[in-house]
């Protein structure tokens, strides 16, 4: 018996003219790990919101099973500032069982000498990641989580997936994280373009089957071209031949002309029924085909000596804690580190000291000749959110055509590159913020989480724009796709990471 099913919903914005997405079926059952994919702004939130009936739809039902007891993180509330982190999430445990709230809260990166730290004194990213300690501890039929892996470093993303498996409740999650959704669903709902498509397989199958798809959808189209473009050609030549007919030979005694108007009657009457035939054909629909990524010219990028960065004995601490000492790397042209470890590692901390924006207790930081860094972090802080993407860009290089092609190939086209910056979502304000960074001329880039709010299609077309960069990258990323996708060489800050 499904826990919930959808029978051809469709939600529409009070505030908006379309539809958000329409006819939209499906059923949740016990045990199902599913995870909800699909662009920023296709619905997905919305989606989540119409099951814990947050939401109505506009048309269709959503029906629960009587007395559903689902979980959510809008349900988990901040604590007040004076209660410890450990009390704040045993309240959540529907037995008291401090135990267990004190495994989940390690398990996420939270370890017991926080747990009786005062809640006013955490940071936002421990409230964040004890507020989804708090959720997962919750009772629960179905569980619904919304990028549930964000604040969390690979460690506490393995726990989590291997923690997931050994619920009871069925789970429902939005993530952009690849290797997270292949190993926490064995469903995959993707909502694209207003229509939601069931693949009842995990996500290696869904790619798969989303392929063999778009093969089988062109396939048809241009077969039926084919056959239309062909019953054309055959009922063109059979009306001509029907005008060769009607025309009585010339002379006398050589027949009624009457004849052989008749017999190009017949004729033109089989050239209309190929065309007609063709024509009561069921219609294959022309698949939508995003744009490709554009090639780009690095030509205006300056180019850096061989080894644009050094950096030798550096060693970081604030009071007790040392984040890193003796540490030491050189960067070639075209290198792409990936600077890897734990929450609370050092890695922006590494990330400013490159930059000069904070000192190191000892060691040295020599960058090259020619070298020109850029930091994604700083770009956006720097944009004007009143100002376009477009605008954003040409600021730091009056050079449209190439501004264009940048946010194009991040996925930000047509009018979106006309729209103010700060009426943007955070993953649209990142695009802009990396195109901006990219048009700079910087040929060395420091990306610190570039990927964070982006879906899948932008994290993909941000490797490809990347894999055709020339100059080198430091790279901070939890993304493991992302990390393999970009990275020639790593650094492990810490103790390694499982």
């Amino acid at each position: 018996m499904s826990l919930l099913s959808a029978s051809r919903t469709t939600f529409r914005h009070p505030a908006m003219p379309d539809d958000l997405f329409s006819d939209v079926s499906f059923h949740i059952s016990p045990g199902d790990r599913i995870a909800l994919v699909g662009p920023n702004g296709a619905g997905k939130t919305t989606l989540l919101k119409l099951m814990t009936a947050a939401l109505e739809p506009t048309e269709g039902a959503i029906v629960r099973q009587r007395r559903l007891l689902v979980a959510t993180m809008d349900q988990v509330s901040e604590a007040p500032s004076d209660r410890s982190l450990l009390a704040h999430v045993t309240a959540a445990e529907p037995d008291g069982a401090e135990w267990r709230a004190a495994r989940v809260l390690e398990g996420l990166g939270l370890p017991a000498t926080l747990h009786d730290a005062p809640w006013g004194t955490l940071s936002a990213g421990q409230r964040s990641r004890a507020m989804l300690a708090a959720l997962l501890v919750a009772p629960a039929d179905l569980l619904l989580l919304d990028e549930p892996t964000n604040h969390l470093d690979a460690e506490g993303r393995s726990w989590l997936e291997a923690w997931l498996p050994q619920q009871d409740a069925a789970i429902v999650l939005v993530s952009h994280d690849r290797a997270f959704i292949e190993a926490a669903a064995s469903r995959i709902f993707e909502l694209r373009r207003g229509t939601l498509t069931v693949h009842e397989g995990d996500y290696a199958y869904f790619r798969e089957a989303k392929a063999l798809a778009d093969r089988q959808a062109w396939s048809a189209f241009e077969g039926q071209q084919r056959r239309h473009e062909a019953a054309s050609r055959a009922a063109a030549k059979r009306t001509a031949l029907a005008q060769d007919v009607a025309k009585a030979p010339k002379g006398p005694g050589l027949g009624d002309k009457s004849f052989y108007k008749a017999k190009a009657a017949k004729v033109e009457k089989s050239a209309k029924m190929i065309q007609a035939r063709a024509e009561r054909e069921p219609e294959a629909p022309k698949p939508v085909l995003d744009d490709a990524i554009p090639v780009l010219d690095w030509g205006f990028m300056r180019r850096s000596g061989e080894l644009p960065l050094a950096v030798s004995g550096l060693a970081k601490a604030y009071g007790d804690r040392g984040l890193f000492e003796g540490l030491g790397f050189d960067l070639g042209r075209g290198e792409r580190l990936a600077v890897l470890g734990k929450n609370g590692a050092g890695k922006t901390t590494l990330i400013r000291i490159l930059l000069g924006l904070e000192p190191p207790d000892v060691g040295e930081v020599v960058w090259g000749h020619g070298a020109q860094p850029g930091w994604f972090g700083q770009e956006a802080e720097q944009l004007d959110p009143t100002i376009s993407a477009l605008s954003n860009l040409l600021a730091v290089r009056p050079d449209q055509a190439r501004a264009r092609l940048l946010l194009a190939c991040l996925r930000l086209r047509g009018d979106r590159a006309f729209q103010p910056v700060g009426t943007m979502s955070a993953g649209e304000r990142a695009k802009v913020a990396l195109a901006r960074l990219l048009l700079s001329g910087a040929n060395v880039l420091l990306l610190d989480e570039p990927t964070n709010h982006l879906d899948l299609d932008t994290r993909e077309a941000i490797e490809a724009t990347l894999a055709t960069y020339p100059g080198a990258i430091v790279l901070v990323s939890h993304d493991r796709r992302f990390i393999e996708a970009i990275a020639t060489k790593t650094l492990t800050l810490g103790s390694p990471e499982r």
